[in-house]
């Protein structure tokens, strides 16, 4: 007898789960109002049903008078239900602009975040919603500009046009811009400034940028990081941490060499300090017989060829700030712009080779040597899509699955020992040095021919890792300088 009342329990349990579901559904889809005000007699407005909240779901579909009559129902303009998405953040990805601003009218916040970190203004860049991006900007946007810059542009053959974002004594934002005749502006101190307002570093700016040499004898000591993606204070942790420099942000690495392995642009909320820090460090370190490689990733290509699905927010702000868009903030007559187009993509130091992606065994068929791969780089670093494919070797390079800035074969194990070993030898080389595929900590792969360093550094302290080559030996080191031998050597074994 238990058994049959159970069972009609759970019949009937699944049955009022069904129509319930069903009920929902319905309310949402035929927009009916007296269908909703039956629903909500046996249900809370805010209640989730499986992935939405009636607003959720309204946003979805663009109900545009039901999400009005949720809202007069006291509706929670940012209640979520399903990983965290609020109905502004699920009407911007499915490009329902007109119920998107009518949240946005009603209160919803465009700065929260979802469970893996998108705003309403990331979500709308990544589902390249730029008219929705553009009202946001226009009616949300201010409050995301925080100090930054300077950036600094060439006007003719004796000018200088400097805008910056400064923070008063008053706590609040405001957008510089001056003109400065030369040429005493290469003799004058630039600063950058941290969120707070406060002085992070200051640097002088060069008359020229010119390309630097790619291969180089092994220095005693070398620290190599990846990725940094704006985060410029596990920057900072690293390069103190490790002795490349002081307090003060000067260069204490002596003749050591620090080698950035791309991507120190987008995500993160501090690029412009990152780049500027790595500037000053290059001046610096020449002085002291040291050296800084800044070799490019995909998202520096990105950031010149115009793709702007990961820059942050705040960025476009800024732009708006000085009536510019983002695309001309590194053009070619910015100096940071300048400075960027003279990098390599790959450089050899002693025995080991330095590129952000990596080489595929496709790539390395091209037989493109080191000079070529960079000058063509160059050459094509800011053109469009119709030029690269009119050329073998840029469609090449450019390649989002095999090229060398985009390739992750090495860390989802696509290649055998074997091949890897014949593209060392092709560039004479005992390993390479990636970024780009992110891993959990700094790990030599392939008998130690490759030691992929793209860690997590937003995710905390721990996370926060270099690699050190000191002496032909391999390290992982974190912020404090505490060493994790790797086991290999940058020596290639003799036969």
């Amino acid at each position: 007898m238990f058994r049959i009342y159970f069972a009609i329990s759970a019949l009937l349990m699944l049955s009022f789960t069904v129509a319930t579901a069903q009920s929902f559904q319905e309310v949402v889809e035929s927009d009916d109002k007296l269908l909703l005000s039956t629903f909500l007699d046996k249900n809370d407005v805010n209640d989730c049903h499986d992935r939405h909240t009636l607003l959720t779901a309204s946003a979805k579909l663009g109900q545009v008078s039901l999400i009005k009559a949720l809202l007069k129902a006291g509706a929670s303009v940012d209640n979520v239900c399903f990983k965290g998405k609020t109905p502004l953040m699920i009407a911007t990805e499915y490009n329902q602009n007109d119920a998107a601003k009518i949240l946005l009218r009603a209160g919803a916040d465009p700065t929260k975040i979802d469970n893996i970190g998108n705003n309403a203004f990331e979500i709308a860049l990544a589902n390249e919603n730029i008219s929705f991006f553009n009202h946001l900007l226009r009616s949300s946007g201010q409050h995301l500009a925080q100090p930054d810059g300077p950036f600094l542009f060439r006007q003719g053959d004796n000018m200088l046009a400097h805008l910056q974002i400064v923070k008063n004594k008053k706590e609040k934002i405001r957008a510089m811009s001056a003109l400065v005749e030369g040429p005493f502006f290469y003799n004058r101190d630039w600063t950058c400034f941290d969120p707070a307002g406060d002085k992070l570093f200051s640097f002088k700016i060069r008359r020229e940028h010119k390309v630097s040499p790619a291969i180089y004898p092994s220095p005693e000591k070398l620290l190599a990081i990846s990725d940094i993606e704006g985060n410029f204070d596990a920057f900072a942790n690293l390069l103190k941490g490790n002795g490349v420099v002081n307090e003060d942000f000067n260069w204490t690495y002596g003749k050591g060499h620090l080698v950035l392995v791309g991507d120190l642009f987008d995500r993160g909320p501090q690029v412009t300090e990152t780049l500027w820090l790595v500037y000053k460090l290059e001046q610096e370190a020449e002085k002291a017989g040291g050296k800084v490689h800044f070799v490019l990733g995909n998202h520096e290509t990105m950031n010149l060829r115009g793709d702007f699905r990961y820059v942050d927010p705040k960025y476009f702000v800024h732009a708006s700030l000085f009536n510019l868009k983002y695309a001309n903030m590194y053009a070619s007559n910015s100096i940071l712009g300048e400075w960027l187009r003279t990098k390599n993509t790959i450089v050899k130091i002693g025995e080991t080779l330095f590129c952000h992606g990596g080489i595929s065994p496709e790539f390395v068929s091209r037989q493109l040597s080191i000079g070529q791969v960079n000058e063509i780089t160059r050459k094509y670093i800011d053109a469009d899509k119709n030029r690269i494919q009119n050329s073998d070797a840029a469609t090449a390079i450019f390649s989002t699955s095999k090229g060398i800035l985009w390739y992750r074969g090495y860390v989802q194990n696509k290649m055998s020992t074997e091949k890897m070993a014949a593209i060392l030898d092709f560039y004479k080389a005992s390993a390479v040095v990636v970024g780009h595929t992110p891993v959990n900590e700094i790990s030599p792969l392939y008998d130690g021919q490759v030691i992929a360093i793209d860690v997590p550094h937003n995710m905390g302290e721990e996370h926060q890792q270099a690699l050190l080559i000191e002496y032909n030996q391999m390290y992982a080191v974190g912020m404090d300088g505490k060493r994790r031998l790797l086991t290999v050597s940058t020596e290639k074994a003799t036969p």
